[in-house]
């Protein structure tokens, strides 16, 4: 309060119209997604950016958030012009390919931004984590050897049996072998599988795959070793389920993928034993089981060693669909009555273990403010003790 109980204006600062303007369009947002992510009125957002009225310091830290900008960014006298504008090789389906929600693409920001900070953390620690996974040689492997060499990394041979039916429990046990080898690994939120199913981003330290959480776990089993294999080939991507229309490399990491899986000889075995109908989803929903897969992942496999064609993929699309539709209404009905998913296993699942665990490392070392630590983990302070007790526990979400 002010003198004489006069409640104190919030102080207000001159920032370059030009730049709010710069930074909203470059996270692709509308003012009117701009306003509810800042928690404001639409109107006062072309305000700012019209040069009328002056934001407070905490509007613009929650802008920069929106904006997945760091709050210094929005104080440049003018826009980053030349600034390299940050896109994945877009392997998606023709109707998906070169479109991005806003979601979207602030869930590639979000993970850049992740791996650049994790990769900064690592430096100031002096302890850096080397990528352990073999390299792949798309013009000198073929993708059995591949996934065979997939396989073998992960050390697919010591999975208990028992988490092939389990897949909830499989994807947990192969992210925490993915995280054991140097990689991150995040999900993302909000983003319709249609139109992504997970990218990765490549670098010599702290390479990133990022899963579609809205994704049932065999299919999110799938794109994680997809991913795998682009960053194996040394190479980022913005992936789907391949299609026969894919390109070459989408393809080659679909079959990496589906050879880890569901290798050759006893795939095959097992299609002939079970008398496979590769029209029939029940039939490729028993062989998937098998093999800790989708039954869509299992008829591709079947298209790609020949026992199967992409007519017989077009006679079950629709069904795929469909399947995927029930099983995320079947969890919702699941979660009747039921406590929703707790808040800081979401987290734990989404940010990624070494991550929070690295970030919090840096923040006791005195490498990391605790201002700092809270946004990039995006919570508030008082909320990280909690966070760190689930990052030590057995409890994630997959």
């Amino acid at each position: 309060m002010g003198k004489g109980g006069t409640a104190l204006k919030p102080r207000r600062f001159a920032v370059a119209p030009d730049v709010l303007i710069w930074a909203r369009q470059s996270a692709r947002l509308s003012t009117a997604e701009a306003a509810r992510r800042i928690g404001v009125a639409e109107p006062r957002v072309g305000q700012w950016e019209s040069g009328e009225v002056e934001p407070t310091i905490n509007q613009l830290r929650h802008a920069a958030e929106a904006y997945s900008r760091p709050l210094a960014a929005l104080f440049l006298p003018a826009p980053l012009t030349e600034e390299a504008v940050f896109d994945l090789p877009d392997f998606r389906r023709p109707e998906a390919e070169g479109e991005e929600s806003a979601p979207l693409r602030r869930a590639i920001l979000r993970a850049k931004n992740q791996q650049e900070a994790l990769q900064d953390i690592q430096d100031e620690l002096g302890d850096v984590a080397i990528p352990s996974l073999s390299s792949i040689d798309i013009d000198h492997m073929d993708a059995e050897h591949a996934g065979h060499q997939l396989r073998e990394d992960l050390g697919f041979v010591d999975l208990p049996p028992r988490l092939w039916s389990q897949p909830e429990e499989l994807l947990r046990e192969l992210v925490r072998r993915v995280e054991d080898r140097g990689y991150l690994v995040i999900q993302v939120q909000r983003v319709p599988v249609s139109e992504m199913r997970g990218f990765s981003i490549a670098a010599e330290l702290a390479p990133l795959i990022a899963i579609n959480g809205a994704d049932w776990p065999r299919g999110k089993v799938f794109t994680l070793l997809h991913e795998l294999a682009h960053l194996g080939l040394r190479r980022s991507g913005l992936c789907d389920l391949s299609r026969q229309s894919s390109v070459a490399e989408e393809r080659f990491c679909d079959q990496v993928a589906a050879a880890a899986l569901m290798p050759s000889r006893s795939f095959r075995s097992a299609v002939k034993t079970l008398a496979i109908d590769p029209t029939s989803y029940n039939d490729l929903r028993v062989l998937s089981d098998k093999f800790g897969s989708s039954a869509e992942a299992g008829l591709i496999r079947m298209i790609h060693l020949g026992l199967a064609s992409w007519e017989d993929y077009s006679v079950l699309r629709t069904e795929f669909r469909s399947a995927y539709d029930r099983h995320k209404q079947d969890e919702k009905d699941a979660r009747i009555g039921k406590d929703a998913p707790i808040y800081y296993q979401l987290k734990v699942r989404d940010l990624g273990r070494p991550f929070i665990a690295s970030l919090i490392r840096a923040h006791n070392e005195g490498a990391l403010s605790s201002r700092d630590t809270a946004r990039l983990l995006d919570v508030s302070y008082d909320k990280i003790p909690k966070l760190i007790e689930r990052v030590a526990s057995a409890e994630v979400l997959a």
